[in-house]
Parts: C-alpha cells; structure tokens; sequence
C-alpha cells in the first residue's frame, strides 16, 4: 500500500510540475528534466499532449503531404492523387489535467508527382474506371476532443471513438533519446452519403477506416518542465472506403493513405505557395478566432454541392 501510494504521488507531482513549471534545479550542463512515468495516464498524456499540441492555450499547426492510391482485390495497387493539408490545432487549458484541442483542417490535391495544386474544378483520371472525376478540394472541422486522464472522448460534434472509459495509455518507445508513439485506431460509423442517395459516390452503409499515426519529438524537450509543446514529426497510414469524387460506387476495395509531416508554431513556417493556394482556395481557414463554427467534412461538402450545384471551397 506504501509502495502504490508513494507511485501515485510521485505521479502527482511530476504532472504538478509540468503544469506549473516548478522542477528541480537545472543542470547548468542542459535543460531541466523531470523524467516522466509514462505508465501513469498523467504522465502519458502530459507527453502525448506536448507531441500532438500543447499543455497551454495556443495555437499550433500540423503540416502534412502524401499520396492516396486504390486497393481493388486481384489488381495492381494504383496511385490516384497527392494531398498536402494544413491543420490549425488550438489547445484550451481548462483545468489541471483537462484540455480541449481542437482542429480545423484545409486540404488541398495536387496532380501526381506534381507541385502545383489542382485548380478548383480540375478533373483527372480515375486509373481504375478510367472515367474522369473532380477531387474538390475540401475542409474539415472543427473537430474537438476532451483530454483528460482517461481515454479522449470528441466533444461539440458525433463521436465516432469507441467509448472504453480506460485510462489515457497510449503505446511509447524511447530510441536514441528521443520519443516515439504511435496509435492505432479502428473506426465504424454512419455513412454521411447512403448508397441509395449516391450510388456512384457512397463507399457503403458505413464509415469503415482504420488509422495508424506517429509521433516523435526529443526526449529532453518532453522532460523539461518549461517546454509546454515540443517540435515533432508526424506519419499517418489509413485504409478507408471509396471517396465520393472517386466515382467508385459498390465497387470491391479501399483506398490506402499514406502521408507524413511536422509541427510548426506559426505560419510563418508554412511554405508561401502553400499559403498563397490556401488563401485561394480556402479563405475561410484565415478567420479568426474560430475559421468556421459548425462541423464539416468532404461527404457534408460534397452532399450540399450536389444539392445545390455550386462549387464549395
């Protein structure tokens, strides 16, 4: 019993310690360190947190690129389409042990291989039909999850995460001084878009995609309690049903997801071709406080552009 309470104490302060900045001296050598129990769920998400966003209230941004191709069983896999997308990520510091963290994405297609970005309603092949289709460019968001120390719950819009009620215990390795995670996530919901609706463009009754994301920062930064977001890389893999615009209907298969990219604190970081597109594109993104208050994604874009057939940025 001594044993247990002594490990949840020591827990207790280490997560203290990070909330408030107070550490043991600090080495004249380096920065501050207080090694964290990643064992305990604050000191899991106390971690995750610094990696994914932050401990305080800011904004941050995740910048990722990568290619979509087609799985269809007995063919060769294909590839149909590059993306870049940029992520306004704010974290809201509601009380100790407790954050919002909330992402509003803008995501753009490029032409395979290519840098440009496709103009807005620029067609391509589909290499599996060979039909011609119109991948709009699309936003998603805002999407809010409720950080605590148990398991993540999405907050403000339909929660599509199981429900474990289990403590915050995400998977971490530690190689060459530096920390690694990387979370798996297997997802079943409501299809927005009903084959009866949209024959051509509904992948099925049901949202079925299973996720894969990394991240990875360096250890010291993670430990010192004055750093409150650490600079990390990201890599994310999915499997998913058909797109809308791939025109792909009850056809067997899947789309396969493969992207990668880093956090940065200001746009500043971001590259200005990538701005310049955005601002073109995507205009809305650059409001502030908030780039658009309701929840939105590529099936709710694309079912109100084919009630209303005008063009949604």
């Amino acid at each position: 019993m001594r044993s247990t309470r002594r490990t949840a104490l020591g827990a207790m302060a280490a997560a203290l310690a990070y909330l408030t900045g107070v550490s043991p001296a600090k080495s004249k050598s380096g920065p501050r360190r207080i090694p964290l129990d990643l064992s305990t769920p604050a000191g899991n998400v106390t971690a995750y947190l610094k990696l994914r966003a932050s401990l305080d209230s800011r904004d941050v941004f995740m910048w990722f690129t990568g290619r979509l191709d087609l799985i269809v069983p007995g063919e060769p896999v294909r590839p149909i389409i590059d993306v870049e997308s940029l992520i306004l990520r704010r974290t809201e510091q509601l009380g100790p042990m407790m954050w919002n963290v909330t992402d509003w994405e803008a995501a753009l297609y490029r032409p395979l291989g290519e840098s440009r970005y496709l103009d807005p309603d620029e067609s391509i092949r589909n290499p599996y039909t060979g039909r011609d289709v119109t991948p709009h460019h699309y936003v998603e968001g805002p999407v809010r999850f409720r950080f605590t120390e148990r398991e993540p719950r999405i907050v403000g819009s339909r929660d599509i995460l199981p429900d474990t009620g289990k403590p915050f215990s995400y998977p971490w390795r530690v190689v060459n001084d530096e920390l690694w995670m990387t979370k798996s996530s297997y997802i079943r919901a409501p299809n927005w878009l009903t084959p009866e609706e949209f024959p051509e463009e509904s992948s099925g009754k049901e949202i079925i995609v299973a996720t894969h994301s990394s991240l990875r920062g360096a250890l010291a930064e993670v430990e010192d309690p004055s750093v409150t977001t650490v600079r990390s890389d990201f890599a994310y893999t999915a499997t998913s049903g058909w797109l809308p615009w791939m025109k792909m209907g009850g056809a067997p298969g899947m789309v396969s997801w493969a992207e990668s990219g880093k956090k940065l604190l200001s746009l500043e970081e971001v590259p200005p071709t990538q701005i310049e597109a955005l601002r073109r594109i995507h205009p809305q993104w650059f409001t502030r406080p908030e780039p658009w208050p309701e929840f939105t994604n590529m099936f709710l874009q694309f079912r109100a552009r084919a009630k209303t057939k005008v063009p949604i940025s």
